[in-house]
């Protein structure tokens, strides 16, 4: 059985009412005749509370109490006080044609007391509030696994897209590679292997002194400026992106207009593949906006270290911080989407504010 550690659960309420209700017929046997069958039907009570609050018995286990109150009534008056206990459970459990033996038994006693009437009617009023809070924490406690277990999904769903946005990338840098080396192989190098071909039938025809030596060479050399027209076009179509994302970098600090920033770039930034920019270009970013909204810095120093196997970006200001946001929103998809890649984004507020991406550089298979 879950034990319940609240202090104020609906579970501890039972547990108080019930101690209460046992307290309350002891006082009564202590200050009445002191029989035996008093303290007897008390210790049956006492014993079916303990077993309650060790353990969830079933609602038809109150027609237990019942019955022990009903038996011991012609011995002891004051039994009649006891029924109020099974009524709480049979109220607790919601279980009402349960008590139907105590509806019995009040009416074949007629003459009964309105208090004693009173008091049975409580116990059932505080057995079914008891019963609708512990319903409700019940069910609240449902809502808040469930948006746990939703909230867990989407964590999850987003760590694959981002995982899968990474492999789109590596799967188009890919294709754009393979898509070269078809346009070389079947432009550029159909017209090397023509030229070489015109080559060795020009060296042929030459050493037999034929008149077509002449026209074989020029169809050689048409087929050589072909080739190196088509290689050239095919450079200039090429962008390189390293190039290109390093401008990127570049703008972002040039056109940040808030703070004055400074770029320092050190390494082949060439090693770097293109979904890694995509992240490093958000950090940057994201640490360039926390600097004017959350800081009074005057200065921002942005330093992008490339290494055989890492990138390191840092983006420090010289700012008072005036509103922490390391675990906002923003830092925590960071850090969602360096460790999709395997990397890490942490955070230094000692002097000023600091963020430091390191992204590791894959050298085997696709960058």
């Amino acid at each position: 059985m879950k034990q319940d550690t609240h202090s104020w659960s609906p579970r501890t309420a039972a547990i108080i009412w019930r101690i209460l209700a046992i307290c309350f017929m002891i006082t009564l046997w202590l200050f009445g005749d002191g029989t035996r069958e008093g303290i007897t039907l008390i210790f049956l009570l006492g014993i079916m509370a303990l077993a309650r609050w060790r353990f969830d018995l079933p609602a038809w286990t109150t027609l237990i109490d019942q019955a022990a109150c009903l038996l011991f009534i012609p011995l002891w008056p004051e039994a009649w006080l006891g029924l109020a206990l099974p009524l709480f459970e049979i109220a607790l459990a919601g279980q009402l044609w349960l008590i139907l033996p105590t509806i019995a038994a009040c009416i074949g006693y007629a003459k009964l007391d309105v208090t004693l009437y009173f008091i049975y009617f409580q116990s059932l009023v505080l057995g079914k509030i008891t019963s609708s809070w512990q319903t409700g924490i019940h069910h609240y406690r449902e809502e808040a696994d469930q948006e746990r277990r939703d909230r867990y999904e989407l964590e999850m769903l987003k760590g694959e897209l981002l995982a899968a946005n990474v492999q789109i990338a590596q799967l188009a840098e890919l294709k754009e590679r393979s898509r070269i080396s078809q346009k070389l192989h079947d432009d550029v190098g159909h017209e090397l292997t023509a030229a070489l071909l015109a080559f060795q039938a020009f060296e042929q025809l030459w050493k037999e002194q034929d008149d077509g030596a002449t026209e074989m060479f020029e169809q050689a050399l048409q087929r050589l400026r072909n080739s190196s027209q088509e290689l050239r076009e095919t450079v200039h179509n090429m962008k390189p992106v390293h190039v290109s994302e390093i401008s990127g970098i570049e703008d972002i600090c040039l056109n940040f207009n808030a703070i004055p920033v400074q770029l320092h770039i050190y390494g082949d930034t060439s090693e770097v593949a293109v979904y890694l920019w995509m992240i490093l270009r958000s950090c940057l970013k994201e640490a360039l906006t926390n600097a004017v909204r959350h800081s009074q810095a005057s200065r921002v120093e942005v330093s992008l270290d490339v290494s055989d196997s890492i990138v390191r970006l840092s983006v420090e200001n010289d700012g008072v911080i005036t509103s922490s946001d390391e675990s906002g929103i923003g830092l925590r998809n960071l850090r969602q989407r360096a460790h999709s890649v395997g990397g890490t984004i942490s955070t230094n507020t000692n002097h000023g504010f600091q963020l430091v991406c390191v992204l590791p550089i894959r050298k085997e298979g696709i960058r």
